[in-house]
């Protein structure tokens, strides 16, 4: 996020800048007084909502004082501002400029938090206040840009018309059709099977992100109680035991949840043999046998 900042209209005692509020907080602006104007870097813990006390009603947390970085270059009165968060790491590096080009970094990197005081993520803001107690001054921003490279994370678009492989997160063994007992298996990855027909599936649309699975002789997965089996249609649209909600996960792998007990499709790792409707939801290691990475293969 860079914003364009014009100080000439701050007076002693106003701190205008950007910031990425939360608990912590942190933000990088210019700080005027009577000596002249500074830039700072500042990280702070505020006391949250409900003038600092616990999510549980516990005592009130004292909130710390600012812990200011200077630039010992004394900013111009027009200037950008701009911070770099990395959500992946959930690192934060402000910085700033003196011609909207070429930026360099203030402060130590930010270590944003999601936490339960608020509930929530930090949140951008631009500011400007007074510390006098006296009616301030002016700032103006100009050229607000957010620049999101990754706005989906590394979450891919459901692959629906195109058909795909799908291969267990917990040890790489292919989900595949059993046409001769109508039911889904896993087979090893290093088994002749994973390569056939077999393991290859069209993903159907049923719109809501909700899907079925195809396979290659026509036979669509479907709930049959805890059991993943192949059923033939005879030419009907699939129904509600063959509807999958697909969910994308973080890390660009997925998870399959049945509309008829809300159990997800699950192998049984390192452990060939039929699939199930059976888990409740992803492990955060992706290795119970319900997270799966899929591959296009059309």
């Amino acid at each position: 996020m860079t914003v364009e900042l014009d100080t000439s209209g701050l007076i002693a005692g106003d701190t205008a800048g950007l910031g990425l509020v939360s608990t912590p907080y942190a933000w990088i602006g210019v700080v005027k007084s009577d000596e002249g104007a500074v830039l700072q870097m500042v990280t702070g813990m505020a006391g949250g909502r409900g003038r600092g006390r616990g999510r549980r009603g516990g005592a009130a947390a004292e909130s710390q004082p600012p812990a200011p970085t200077i630039s010992p270059a004394t900013p111009p009165q027009r200037l950008w501002l701009r911070v770099h968060c990395n959500f992946d790491t959930d690192e934060a590096i402000f910085s700033w400029s003196a011609n909207g080009k070429e930026f360099a970094p203030l402060g130590e990197p930010f270590t944003m938090r999601f936490q339960l005081t608020t509930f929530q993520g930090v949140r951008p803001a631009l500011f400007n206040y007074n510390s006098s107690g006296q009616p301030g001054g002016y700032a103006d921003f100009d050229n607000y840009v957010v620049d999101e490279p990754r706005a989906r994370g590394i979450e891919r678009a459901i692959p629906l018309g195109k058909t795909v492989t799908l291969a267990s997160g917990a040890d790489g063994s292919f989900l595949a059709a059993d046409s001769e007992k109508n039911l889904l298996m896993n087979v090893a990855a290093e088994g002749t099977n994973a390569t056939t027909a077999n393991t290859k599936f069209q993903v159907v649309d049923l719109g809501l992100g909700r899907v079925a699975l195809k396979a290659a002789n026509g036979h669509y997965v479907s709930a049959a109680g805890d059991a993943a089996v192949l059923k033939n249609l005879a030419g009907q649209s699939p129904g509600e035991a063959e509807s999958f909600q697909w969910i994308n996960l973080m890390r660009g792998d997925t998870t399959l949840m049945s509309l008829t007990n809300h159990r997800y499709l699950a192998t049984k790792p390192n452990s060939p043999g039929a699939v199930t409707v059976t888990a409740t939801g992803p492990t955060p290691a992706r290795k119970g046998g319900e997270c799966f990475k899929w591959k296009s293969v059309d």
